[in-house]
């Protein structure tokens, strides 16, 4: 699956503030907030995605637990896929497991800032381990999120960066409005740059159900390969524990 894409992502949460979260799903650009001490968050979803070959992605399934209020870790399992034109059925991703520490929390310092550090695991001979540590930062003005995420693929060869931008408003109606640019680049090669334009929403109907969806296209991509076309994804978040 490339990150350049439309998406479109429904998710229903049992949570008990979900607004205490600006990025994430159904965003690219990660938040740097955690569930809570002893709280668990199972997350799946089904994607399909509609460029030159349509194809449906079976709900992958992630799993999250909070360690104290800013320590989380996840585990993601792999996501198949289906090829609707020739029944095709293949392993699209490799698993990801990662750990999140939360160093600044906005309720006690002027800012959000926490750090993501997640491995890949191979699951074919040709497949290699990767590692990407990204750095999310978030800031609220009144009901306005502003949401900052760096990171950096260490074991790609070549390596590659990649970098969220995430602005979100928040009505009175508990919905959540958001856009954000996401771009990601090879580095030491030319024209190699893919970039997305992506606005979602959050809507909370009740204190453990909220929709989330979102759609975008990709406005920047690589030299030698087309602009994707579409991109999409309905899911569900439970949470539960203390």
């Amino acid at each position: 699956m490339k990150i350049g894409a439309i998406i479109l992502l429904f998710v229903l949460l049992t949570v008990e503030n979900l607004f205490s979260q600006g990025g994430g799903p159904p965003m690219l650009t990660t938040d740097p907030g955690t569930p809570g001490n002893n709280h668990w968050e199972i997350n799946t979803s089904l994607g399909c995605h509609f460029p030159t070959h349509a194809y449906i992605q079976v709900p992958t399934i992630e799993i999250v637990y909070g360690i104290g209020n800013h320590y989380q870790v996840s585990a993601q399992l792999p996501l198949p896929s289906v090829e609707l034109n020739k029944s095709h059925f293949t392993v699209l991703t490799q698993p990801q497991t990662g750990v999140k520490c939360q160093f600044l929390d906005e309720e006690k310092n002027f800012i959000s800032l926490a750090v993501y550090p997640q491995i890949i695991i191979p699951i074919h001979k040709e497949e290699k381990s990767q590692i990407f540590i990204p750095l999310e930062f978030e800031k609220t003005f009144n009901n306005f999120r502003v949401g900052e995420e760096f990171g950096y693929f260490v074991l790609n060869n070549p390596n590659t960066f990649f970098n969220g931008t995430l602005i979100g408003f928040r009505f009175k109606n508990e919905l959540e409005l958001m856009g954000e640019f996401y771009l990601s680049k090879t580095l030491n090669e030319t024209q190699s740059a893919s970039g997305i334009l992506n606005i979602g929403l959050r809507k909370q109907f009740s204190k453990n159900l909220v929709l989330m969806s979102s759609i975008g296209t990709e406005v920047i991509a690589p030299f030698d390969e087309d602009k994707e076309s579409l991109f999409g994804l309905v899911g569900v978040q439970i949470l539960f524990g203390n």
